[in-house]
């Protein structure tokens, strides 16, 4: 019988999607604990409407994006969960220049500053599988 790689590529095929899984998995993750934090903080924002809820997300989004202060992190954040709780996602269609100016500044970070954090909260996660 002659191998004709497709063993391998299956085998390559199958370690994608696992790591695809785990990465969806871990960023629903951040997800359901954003959605957590907002809830034990008492949900402050679910007096608002939709679209209070979407004007104010934007507005936090871009103070967040603008100063990088904690304050505004926690509002865009617990903005979304109460999106999420209503079955909606964040209005990011509107924020695209915003974004596309986030990847760019993402792009010339270097990944070794990131490593840290980022090892910290896998391992929370991984930890979480288990």
């Amino acid at each position: 019988m002659v191998d004709d790689g497709s063993d391998m590529t299956k085998r390559k095929k199958t370690s994608e999607n696992a790591g695809l899984n785990l990465t969806q998995a871990y960023l629903q993750h951040v997800l359901m604990n954003e959605t957590k934090d907002y809830l034990e903080r008492g949900q402050r924002f679910a007096q608002l409407s939709i679209d209070k809820l979407d004007e104010s997300w934007i507005k936090a989004f871009r103070i967040y994006f603008a100063t990088r202060l904690r304050p505004a992190a926690r509002d865009m954040d617990d903005l979304a969960a109460g999106l999420r709780l209503r079955g909606r996602d964040p209005p990011f269609d509107a924020v695209q220049s915003e974004i596309a100016d986030l990847r760019v500044e993402l792009e010339q970070v270097n990944p070794d500053e990131l490593r840290p954090e980022l090892d910290r909260q896998i391992d929370e996660f991984l930890n979480a599988l288990r």
